[in-house]
């Protein structure tokens, strides 16, 4: 595995550190309920009512208890209510333009079209602004405009990677010391254009979906937000905020392998987190955690195992692997911010959630992948996963926050 040139900063990076978390799921619509629900092996995968998808064999989505505000998608509904969680009551009081907002997306506005075409296809005009609300920036600039944020905005489609590499590039913006404070992550709902597409690739599970097992057969489609809001150390200790974590750093890589497929040999996984731990300044023994990509296809997790143990070489036999999708299905565009959420939280309370329904390991997934119960142990650092079409590979380096 060849890691390309590491060109160091011409000044030392400011540290970053995770102040506000927001998580809403199919299990609950705050990040505590959810994660107490995680920690007792439950899931929040059921019957698709959503959508109306008769003809699809698979009908098993993870759907979160809310419904589109009058004026406001289902998306941005999800996103403003995770985002005041994150911020816990904190209203940034510094330079707004040093405040940035950087979003994953995948299905975005979808839902939003396909309802503005059968409208139009019916004969009647519909709203005037619905168009509008397409734009997969839309949830971008609603944050943004909550927050008073002047700095720089970013709204990331890379498929199923695309909130983790939000998560990095916001991270990266604040140790180079262009912004003090950025919100990142990402909000998806269901929509029947996405659903119908992962169908037709053979890809949903009619069960509910197996990540590392043996007789896996592919995931289950899932909706929700994860909002991070991001501070340099100094500013998050000048204001004595709650840390819940340290970012270390971000890796990223390209398989130039396939449209849908993983590599099967997981090189551009494994060079993008041997470049997160590079960058963070950590050894593969360091990480007690991998927070997996763990889709339950058949091509994914059997690859990112390889690819684990390639890039933490003896390491892996000793540290933990688990998979969010077993819980909330797979978020697409917002699936890497779930496994970052999962992550901050086993650091915080030193606990891993499990990979549920893993009874019959498949012997190429040989990793300790939680199976079943939650699992209290030591949790130092944590490599995230997001993996997505086209061989887009992020890997995330969280530590757990000592006070230090």
């Amino acid at each position: 595995m060849t890691l390309p040139p590491h060109r160091p900063p011409s000044h030392p990076p400011r540290r970053v550190v995770v102040t506000g978390l927001g998580l809403l799921s199919s299990l609950a619509l705050d990040r505590e309920s959810t994660w107490a629900a995680m920690l007792e092996g439950r899931d929040g995968l059921g019957p698709l009512t959503r959508l109306s998808l008769p003809m699809e064999p698979a009908q098993v989505a993870g759907q979160v208890a809310m419904e589109p505000g009058r004026h406001q998608t289902l998306c941005e509904c999800m996103a403003l209510k995770t985002l005041e969680e994150a911020l816990e009551g904190h209203r940034f009081k510094g330079d707004p333009g040093r405040l940035g907002v950087f979003q994953g997306a995948g299905t975005s506005g979808l839902p939003v079209a396909e309802a503005y075409l059968e409208t139009r296809l019916a004969g009647r005009r519909g709203r005037a602004a619905e168009p509008a609300y397409q734009s997969p920036c839309v949830i971008t600039d609603a944050l943004a405009r909550r927050l008073g944020a002047e700095g720089p905005r970013s709204t990331i489609m890379n498929a199923c990677s695309s909130s983790l590499l939000a998560l990095g590039q916001a991270w990266e913006r604040l140790a180079s010391g262009e912004l003090d404070a950025a919100v990142a992550g990402g909000a998806e709902s269901l929509c029947r254009t996405t659903y119908a597409g992962f169908s037709c690739l053979k890809a949903v599970d009619s069960r509910k979906c197996r990540p590392f097992s043996r007789d896996r057969a592919g995931l289950n489609l899932g909706e929700g937000s994860v909002q991070v809001l991001l501070e340099t150390l100094e500013g998050a200790r000048a204001r004595g905020a709650t840390i819940y974590a340290e970012v270390l750093g971000y890796g990223a890589s390209m398989d130039a392998h396939h449209a849908t497929a993983p590599h099967p040999e997981g090189e551009g996984a494994a060079r993008a987190m041997a470049m997160a731990l590079r960058m963070g300044g950590r050894e593969a023994a360091d990480v007690d955690l991998v927070s997996a990509h763990g889709t339950a296809t058949p091509a994914n997790d059997g690859s990112e195992c390889l690819a684990i143990r390639q890039a933490l070489g003896a390491a892996a036999k000793t540290v933990s692997v688990t998979s969010t999708k077993s819980q909330f299905g797979h978020t697409l565009g917002s699936a890497g911010a779930f496994g970052a959420a999962a992550a901050i939280l086993a650091l915080r309370d030193q606990v891993v959630s499990p990979t549920l329904r893993l009874e019959d390991p498949d012997p190429a997934c040989d990793l300790d992948c939680t199976p079943l119960q939650a699992k209290e142990r030591q949790v130092r650092a944590a490599l995230v996963n997001a993996f997505a079409f086209g061989g887009n590979n992020v890997s995330l380096l969280l530590a757990r926050w000592e006070g230090a």
